[in-house]
């Protein structure tokens, strides 16, 4: 197959893995009723990103009152608990984990596919993946960004 046919394949297969992926994800969480204030509000406490209404208020920069009324909406609608005094903990609830589960994708079932899939298949897969990232990130070397380190070095360099 020629290379111009090969990427317009490749670009199709992605833009549609990633319209499946989203599905899948905002699925999980469609009924939430959250607005976006609250989610952020959610997805910060159920990461431990923000474990006290201090933290929060200092992350959202916004007004005590207005932080009471979130954490107060949270509470009755089931996806925060708090702990201690009014200035205390706060402790997200399941629901507010399985939120942020869809959010952070922790039950990625991406894995379980890969491993259906025909051997070959799957070590093609991964060559072409990883052939993808060293590229991905010799690009971001030589403009001068920065790379993160996810457990092994640059492939590009």
């Amino acid at each position: 197959m020629p290379t111009e046919e090969l990427l317009q394949q490749y670009f199709d297969d992605r833009l549609a893995m990633a319209r499946l992926n989203f599905i899948q994800r905002i699925g999980q969480f469609i009924d939430a009723n959250l607005t976006m204030h609250e989610l952020r509000v959610v997805l910060l406490v159920a990461s431990g990103i923000a474990s006290s209404r201090e933290r929060l208020g200092n992350l959202l920069n916004v007004s005590r009152d207005s932080l009471d009324a979130t954490l107060t909406q949270l509470v009755h609608q089931g996806y925060i608990a708090t702990k201690g005094s009014a200035a205390g903990g706060l402790l997200p609830t399941d629901e507010a984990m399985d939120i942020f589960d869809a959010v952070a994708d922790s039950r990625d079932t991406t894995m379980e596919l890969l491993a259906s899939l025909d051997p070959n298949d799957l070590e093609a897969l991964v060559r072409g993946t990883h052939a993808l990232r060293g590229a991905m990130e010799l690009q971001r070397i030589q403009d001068g960004g920065y790379v993160p380190a996810y457990g092994a070095e640059p492939t590009g360099t």
